[in-house]
């Protein structure tokens, strides 16, 4: 039988089996070869979210207080998205054939089905590039939503995953300067790798004045923010031109302690803009209808065909299946030699 990696706490990882249903006929069987987990997102859901706090009203759009308690954990898949071989077709499949290669989302196991449309041909993407197609969809629509245009100063704060890909997408677009912050060497020497102008340390300095200082004292156009951290998002507003805008990403921050509104927030007038790339919450794309979610990913997967976009480094490192669930566990908690997890089969 097929295995899958699974976790209750995100403390430990271990591998269960599972079995596939019967093929339907507009379904395609693929053997996984490379597959990452999703680190931010998924420790947030693994370790609490405001769903195990609140209930989402989807009529009123607003959290509404939760009346009953949340379940003790249970076993749960890890990852994000999966690059491997079809195996398998049903007999209504017209798009694939046994032996192509292709990527989609799915969590960690060795064989996965699907149909047809959830598959995207691999091409001349390596399985590094296709794994970071989901952070770089969302640093796409985020790079989109503070509409930054040539010759814009930008900051990117946090330089995981999706701050990675921010950071090439920025200077796709045009952008003059591009200012990396994040606390892990290895993740600012990526980002200047791929083009950051310069990266800072903000436990070495005063990051939102460091980067005035690197823009002759005015600040950059756009800030985007995507590590969650409340100091991070203050930091984000500081460093700004009067009147710039915050691109915020991620989930959080829970703890607002280091973000302080009565600052260069109340004095500056920046504008925040909360940043969406998933379709799942009903919010439409800021240029509909002339922008979906599917075009920007489309768009997104165009970027890498094009050698606009890289993985190469971004995803690092790469643990093999056998030994991952030995491995994740610190790697969750402790992401100083991590940007982004590989998983090789």
């Amino acid at each position: 039988m097929p295995k899958e990696i699974v976790t209750k706490t995100g403390e430990a990882f271990w591998f269960r089996e599972y079995t596939l249903p019967p093929l339907q006929k507009d379904e395609v069987r693929v053997q996984v070869t490379f597959a990452a987990p999703k680190h931010g997102t998924e420790l947030k859901a693994i370790t609490g979210s405001v769903f195990d706090r609140k209930r989402w009203d989807k009529t009123l759009r607003i959290f509404l207080p939760k009346e009953e308690p949340a379940p003790p954990p249970t076993e749960r898949t890890i990852g994000n998205m999966v690059v491997g071989t079809v195996i398998k077709v049903g007999a209504n499949v017209e798009r694939w054939k046994i032996g192509d290669r292709v990527f989609g989302y799915g969590p960690v196991r060795e064989t996965h089905q699907a149909k047809e449309t959830h598959w995207h041909a691999l091409d001349t993407l390596s399985p590094s590039d296709a794994v970071c197609v989901d952070p770089a969809h969302v640093a796409f629509v985020a790079i989109r939503d503070g509409n930054i245009r040539v010759g814009d100063d930008v900051a990117i704060f946090g330089l995981g995953a999706i701050g990675q890909m921010a950071v090439q997408i920025a200077k796709a677009a045009g952008a003059h300067a591009i200012f990396g912050v994040d606390p892990l060497a290895i993740r600012r020497d990526c980002a200047e790798l791929y083009g950051a102008t310069a990266t800072f340390d903000p436990t070495a300095c005063d990051v939102g004045l460091a980067i005035k200082q690197a823009t002759n004292g005015y600040g950059v156009d756009v800030s985007v923010e995507t590590s969650g951290s409340a100091s991070a998002l203050h930091q984000a507003i500081r460093c700004l031109r009067q009147c710039g805008t915050v691109v915020h990403v991620p989930w959080g921050p829970q703890n607002a302690t280091d973000l302080h509104l009565d600052e260069e927030f109340h004095l500056n007038r920046p504008t925040i803009v909360g940043s969406q790339a998933w379709e799942g919450w009903g919010n439409p794309d800021r240029s509909y209808p002339l922008w979906t979610p599917q075009r920007a990913f489309e768009a997104t997967i165009a970027l890498f065909r094009k050698k606009l976009l890289s993985g190469a480094g971004v995803v690092n490192p790469i643990l093999s299946f056998a030994d991952a669930p030995s491995t994740l566990s610190d790697l969750f908690h402790h992401p100083e030699q991590t940007i982004k997890v590989g998983i090789q089969f």
